[in-house]
Order: structure tokens, then C-alpha cells, then sequence
């Protein structure tokens, strides 16, 4: 537990993605608007918080949503990762689906030199793929967009 969190996030020059959340005890999505799950829920200008998107692009059963609080949604389902006694398997959850997006602001901060944070920010939620079963889930109603955010321009 980090009582200042929120004061120290947003007073950093840097930007935070963060995993929504998995759910209540069942591994239901709740909706972060009643439930917020911290960091995710804190809502600021250098923060995007991610939901896990399933193959079949619709949110994760267990994913968090919040058309308000939580921004894009990126795969997070059966994805390979490191497991303990140096060996891989599947994974699923927002914190497989928020280095989606994180890998896509690093490449972002490499490739636009000129872009600042907000402008990185603008770019990943702006440039989102709509899907439909996005929509009304999630600020920005779409899936990260690596591509779409590289050629995106600045408003």
C-alpha cells in the first residue's frame, strides 16, 4: 500500500500504463466506476489503463471495464509468458494485456521524437480500433493499434 500514489503519479513527468483489474473473487469484470482498482482507477492526464481484449474482440469475461475510468483494451488472453523455474506458459489478465500497450508507448517515444507525453497518450486512445464489443466498455471503445498510432497525427 503507497498512501501518496496518486499525488506522486501525477506530479511525475512520465507515463503510466496500468492493468484495469481482474475481477471480483469469481473472476467477473466489475465495473471500476463502483469497484475502482488502483492504479488503474486513478484517472489522470500521464495515466491509460488497460483491459484484456479476447481473441474474438470482445473484453474478457473477467477484464474490468469503465467507459469513464479506463481507457483501451489490448490481448491478454493465452499469451506465452516466463513462468517460475525458468520455463514458459499461458497467461491471461490485464497484466498481460497492459505491456501490449506499454510496448506500443515505447516504440511511440522512439519513433515520434516529437511527441510529448500527451501527444503519446493522444495517439494510443485516439488511434484504437473501434470494436463493437468495445463499445461503452472502455474510454476509447477500441484495441491498441500499433500501426495507426506510428503514422498518427498530432491534433
Amino acid at each position: 500500500y503507497y498512501p501518496n500514489l496518486e499525488k506522486v503519479m501525477r506530479e511525475s513527468n512520465m507515463l503510466f500504463v496500468s492493468a484495469a483489474g481482474n475481477g471480483d473473487k469469481n473472476g467477473i469484470g466489475m465495473n471500476a466506476d463502483t469497484n475502482p482498482d488502483y492504479p488503474a482507477a486513478f484517472n489522470l492526464d500521464n495515466s491509460i489503463s488497460v483491459a484484456n481484449l479476447m481473441f474474438d474482440g470482445n473484453l474478457a469475461k473477467s477484464s474490468n471495464y469503465s467507459a469513464n475510468l479506463l481507457d483501451i483494451a489490448a490481448p491478454g488472453t493465452y499469451i506465452v509468458s516466463t513462468t517460475a523455474g525458468s520455463s514458459y506458459g499461458f497467461m491471461t489478465g490485464t497484466s498481460m494485456a497492459a505491456p501490449m500497450v506499454t510496448g506500443v508507448a515505447a516504440m511511440l517515444y522512439s519513433y515520434r521524437t516529437d511527441f510529448s507525453l500527451q501527444d503519446v497518450k493522444a495517439a494510443l486512445l485516439n488511434s484504437a480500433r473501434p470494436l463493437e464489443g468495445l463499445k461503452d466498455k472502455i474510454v476509447s471503445g477500441g484495441v491498441v493499434d500499433a500501426y495507426a498510432a506510428l503514422i498518427y497525427e498530432k491534433q
